[in-house]
């Protein structure tokens, strides 16, 4: 297998694999701590998926965002990628911690459609029983 193929495209699939199945774990314990914490409320598994997920997302934005002018690729954009994984990060910290404001700003900064729609219902279904406290 030609080395470009295998760096550019086998590694990264890799690696996102193996972080999405940390991340499911760790969303699958931390929802039966919280129906063992508080047995009547809603399940939360997709809001600390979204946490995990997006703290590693951040982290590795932030790591791709401080290697980018070290290695000469779109220098004038780093400062801008560092800025968005670290607003990323701590919006995902909040939906982690199950915070509205997580919330509020988590939806917008995904830049996805798809996921606004799904995670703005979703949001609104739990807006009870999540903290407003920080």
């Amino acid at each position: 297998m030609d080395d470009s193929i295998v760096a550019g495209v086998v590694v990264p699939f890799v690696v996102a694999t193996v972080c999405i199945a940390i991340c499911l774990a760790f969303s699958q314990k931390k929802d039966a701590q919280l129906s063992a914490r508080s047995p009547g409320s809603m399940s939360y598994k997709w809001g600390y998926f979204l946490g995990y997920s997006g703290l590693m997302t951040a982290v590795a934005g932030v790591a791709g965002g401080l290697a980018m002018p070290r290695i000469g690729f779109y220098p004038a954009w780093a400062p801008f990628v560092v800025v968005y994984a670290l607003a990323f990060g701590v919006a995902s910290y909040g939906v982690l911690m199950r915070r509205r404001w997580g919330w509020i700003f988590h939806i917008p900064l995904s830049m996805n459609m798809g996921l606004w729609a799904f995670n703005s219902v979703y949001f609104f279904n739990r807006w009870k029983e999540l903290g407003t406290d920080s």
